[in-house]
């Protein structure tokens, strides 16, 4: 199970954090404007769009790119997040390629691989593993996967050769003329094999699946599963609810961080770790008491209006309680491991939110990690929210 997790993790944190620069960029337009002689400012849709850092120039240092229409071609030394309508990349990339797209076309080399989008196609040179997610998902021939591929998508179409282990789900799945030297383990409604295909390890596959031309394909072990060995598939949903869960939270958050600039910039700024506990002390408090309070307003005509005010207050706080708490591990994380004090905003929101969300799926710790989360975030934002600003003291 925590080998799993690890794996996964690297995939979420990539696809969240390359759809949070994509937003930032079509939230923010006013950085790509100008001002012309006469004093006005002149914002057509493309200069919203484009990132500023997509030139015909190799930048070595880039670390993110998001745009309308991403063309790159970089050679990267580290880890690299691309957002856009449609990306094209030929990058060589000596860590974690992450982009998330409608549309995501990969023929460039990375050591690791991690893509979401609507329309995803791989042709590019992978070292380790690829992470993938999508409606329609075709890896090409031209395609070389040095170890394992995870993947979901509605479409999904296997073209190459591949050298590791293989993890897919979805609606169909078609393999056209492959070889997978490792295990091939599915959760598909359909599965169709074109061509004459092999698997050296083991074919897992569910009972329910509808399979066309199986006599294609040869395998060292052939399984299907029912009934208890569901739950491998169930663990692969539980991983597509907790990434959609993330995805909505960050739209969420990443609206309000906008709208609310400088209280949300507040939150971070003016966190007193010495203060901790009475945070978390007031969030608990707070989280018993606003819903009885509420009830019992509620028993009278005349405070069923404030009961359920207070209801509504109580469900918003609740939800954002983790946003809150994300922020304030980022901001942490920024300053004190990575050492980035000026990182955008919105990143450190990312990386915290995320790193929350990975770690409630640990067995046991996770239920923990999520209600002090929330308690936590709830009488910080509380005591934000009622109390004058000040200067941060660390």
């Amino acid at each position: 199970m925590a080998k799993k997790i690890k794996i996964f993790s690297e995939l979420i944190l990539g696809v969240a954090t390359a759809f949070t620069l994509g937003y930032a960029v079509s939230i923010k337009p006013a950085a790509a404007c100008e001002g012309d002689a006469s004093g006005q400012t002149n914002c057509s849709e493309d200069s919203v769009l484009i990132s500023p850092a997509l030139d015909t120039e190799k930048v070595d240092d880039t670390y993110s790119d998001a745009a309308a229409e991403v063309k790159s071609e970089k050679n990267i030394n580290h880890s690299y997040f691309l957002a856009g309508n449609q990306v094209e990349s030929n990058d060589t990339v000596k860590g974690l390629a992450a982009f998330a797209g409608n549309g995501v076309h990969f023929s460039g080399t990375a050591d690791y691989a991690a893509f979401a989008g609507n329309s995803i196609v791989v042709k590019g040179n992978i070292k380790n593993d690829l992470f993938v997610a999508g409606s329609a998902v075709e890896i090409t021939e031209e395609a070389s996967i040095g170890r394992d591929v995870f993947g979901a998508a509605a479409s999904f179409l296997i073209k190459a050769n591949l050298n590791g282990n293989v993890f897919v789900s979805g609606n169909r799945l078609v393999l056209e003329n492959v070889t997978i030297d490792g295990d091939l383990s599915v959760g598909f409604d359909e599965i169709t094999i074109k061509g004459k295909s092999s698997i050296s390890g083991k074919f897992t596959y569910n009972d329910t699946a509808v399979i066309t031309g199986l006599d294609n394909l040869s395998a060292g072990e052939t399984v299907t599963y029912a009934g208890a060995k569901k739950n491998a598939i169930s663990f692969a949903t539980t991983l597509t609810d907790k990434l959609l869960g993330i995805l909505g939270r960050l739209l969420v958050t990443i609206v309000l961080v906008a709208v609310c600039a400088k209280f949300s910039k507040r939150l971070l700024d003016e966190f007193c770790a010495k203060s901790s506990w009475k945070y978390l002390g007031l969030g608990l408090g707070l989280l018993a008491v606003v819903p009885l309070a509420s009830i019992f307003v509620m028993v009278s005509i005349i405070g069923l209006p404030l009961g359920l005010i207070g209801f509504a207050a109580y469900i918003i706080f609740a939800y954002l309680a983790e946003s809150v708490t994300g922020g304030v591990v980022g901001n942490l994380l920024a300053e004190k491991v990575f050492k980035q004090e000026k990182m955008h905003i919105l990143l450190k929101y990312t990386i915290g939110i995320v790193l929350i969300e990975l770690l409630t799926l640990i067995p046991y710790v996770g239920s923990l990690v999520g209600a002090i989360s929330t308690c936590f975030g709830f009488g910080y934002l509380i005591r934000k929210l009622f109390r004058q600003p000040k200067k941060a003291t660390k």
